[in-house]
């Protein structure tokens, strides 16, 4: 059987959909390759457990926003105070080795074949020339403005023309997004929707079913 690259969407900290999703797709460690598109951690119910068996998994991943945050928020970059303290608090002596581990994820990962980034490319630019801010948090752009945020721009992917597969998370309002070049894996998990992973070469999409809804939707969220 031929080496499989497996691409997980965006985890949040269910650890049993992501334990059913891995068992579903017959990753096989040290054949296969396994990648995540970030934001594995926070709103769910055990970001530990899930850092614990991405480890395990001999994984990597991309960062995503709520990994960034964080780490930002530990420098005292931002105020969000509480925020750390519970992070703190549930990791206990895993908080300092996890915190170095999230700070040295590629902001992508690209190959001949394909990218993976969390939120998306900003158009015309490469994401090695891109801030990990937006690449994390990209969903629209205004091509007069370059305002990424915009519900009234277009989305970023349909400023992307390149025939490389970009695989993307961080937007979970879209339930997904299927395009001959770019495909998008968030689908709401944690929103009590389904995780879902995409089996390279094949294209083959997998998702299990979330157990329950572990974080209610804000209707001024976004969603990622």
């Amino acid at each position: 059987m031929s080496k499989k690259t497996i691409i997980i969407g965006d985890v949040h900290g269910c650890i049993d959909e992501m334990r059913a999703l891995v068992q579903q797709t017959n990753y096989r460690a040290g054949t296969d390759d396994l990648i995540f598109v970030g934001d594995l951690i926070n709103r769910g119910p055990d970001s530990l457990a899930v850092w614990k068996y991405f480890t395990e998994l001999g994984a990597r991943s991309v960062i995503g926003n709520h990994e960034l945050h964080l780490i930002r928020d530990s420098r005292g970059i931002s105020v969000k105070k509480r925020w750390i303290a519970d992070f703190k608090t549930a990791f206990g002596d895993q908080f300092q080795p996890f915190l170095t581990d999230i700070s040295s994820w590629p902001t992508y990962i690209e190959t001949d074949q394909y990218m993976v980034v969390h939120g998306g490319i900003v158009p015309e630019s490469h994401p090695k020339d891109t801030d990990p801010t937006r690449l994390t948090s990209i969903r629209t752009f205004d091509p007069k403005t370059g305002d990424l945020q915009s519900e009234e721009s277009q989305p970023w992917f349909d400023f992307y023309n390149e025939e490389k597969l970009v695989v993307f998370g961080h937007w979970a309002k879209l339930g997904g997004v299927q395009r001959p070049n770019v495909i998008g894996l968030d689908t709401g998990c944690v929103y009590g929707k389904k995780l879902t992973a995409l089996v390279l070469p094949d294209r083959e999409l997998v998702s299990v079913a979330a157990k329950k809804v572990y974080c209610p939707i804000n209707p001024k969220d976004h969603q990622g």
